[in-house]
């Protein structure tokens, strides 16, 4: 297993089960079996290490969102599945997800702040689509309203995986679809204006080439599959020099959305292409 994976898989670990300020770097390489100077080879700090973990969180639910609702044909079950998706991703780590609600970190990375914001119009574009889908018949004035209370939900109701409490997950999801439904039916007097949701948020995920080059690097050092690093080769070699015919670059993108450390790479990857059509 590459260094840099195996510091991040333990530090999940430890995070979640002492916490973030109570864990040393020392621990983090001790249960790793490697030294502080191959830590600091693949992270500069515990805070950029905390950074990535996020980065991996949010990159691998937002490529869940994005494959439940793009690849589905059904209309009707579009809201049901984006909130499936949310809060099984909190249900499953709910001790790191605490964890990070809780902990007040000493520092800001600007970085994470600028992914955090795309993440965030990420979401505001996938709900736009949903809605667009699933409520067809929406009043425009409404869409914005419609979308800020979607996204409210997923954060208020997420606290009910996060406390361990048994609530089930199906309940949960059709609870919420009938109130979004109720309101997309009966809601008439708009609040949130088009200006602050904008349809055309998403842009600002779009990665330059430059950009993609360089996260398709970044991740083959990552990891340690080699199917999926000859993936990010070749994938990174054809955005440099347009070779492979399309059903090539999307059996290789197929492999990347089958490693949780890649899929939100091949959804970049794929909305980069779509600029170029």
């Amino acid at each position: 297993m590459v260094k840099k994976q195996l510091i991040m898989e333990r530090a999940f670990e430890l995070f979640a089960k002492n916490g973030i300020e109570a864990t040393s770097v020392q621990q983090i390489t001790e249960v790793c079996g490697i030294s502080k100077g191959a830590f600091y080879l693949s992270y500069k700090s515990k805070d950029e290490l905390v950074y990535a973990l996020i980065d991996y969180f949010l990159s691998d639910m937002a490529a869940n969102i994005e494959q439940a609702v793009s690849e589905s044909n059904l209309d009707h079950s579009l809201l049901y599945h984006f909130y499936f998706n949310i809060f099984s991703s909190y249900q499953s780590h709910s001790n790191f997800a605490k964890v990070l609600i809780t902990e007040q970190f000493t520092s800001c990375s600007m970085e994470l702040f600028e992914q955090l914001s795309k993440y965030d119009q990420f979401m505001n574009s996938i709900i736009f689509s949903i809605v667009d889908r699933q409520f067809p018949n929406v009043d425009d004035s409404m869409r914005p309203d419609l979308v800020y209370t979607i996204k409210s939900f997923s954060k208020l109701y997420a606290e009910l995986f996060i406390s361990n409490y048994p609530f089930e997950l199906d309940t949960v999801c059709k609870s919420l679809v009938e109130k979004v439904t109720i309101l997309a039916n009966q809601a008439d007097i708009p609040l949130i204006s088009a200006e602050y949701l904008t349809y055309t948020s998403s842009k600002s995920i779009i990665p330059t080439k430059g950009e993609l080059v360089d996260l398709l690097t970044a991740k083959k050092d990552e990891i340690s599959d080699q199917n999926i690093q000859q993936s990010l080769v070749l994938l990174k070699d054809d955005l440099l020099n347009p070779q492979y015919p399309r059903v090539i670059i999307h059996g290789l993108l197929k492999n990347l959305k089958a490693n949780t450390h890649t899929k939100w790479t091949a959804y970049l990857y794929e909305t980069y292409l779509d600029t170029l059509q």
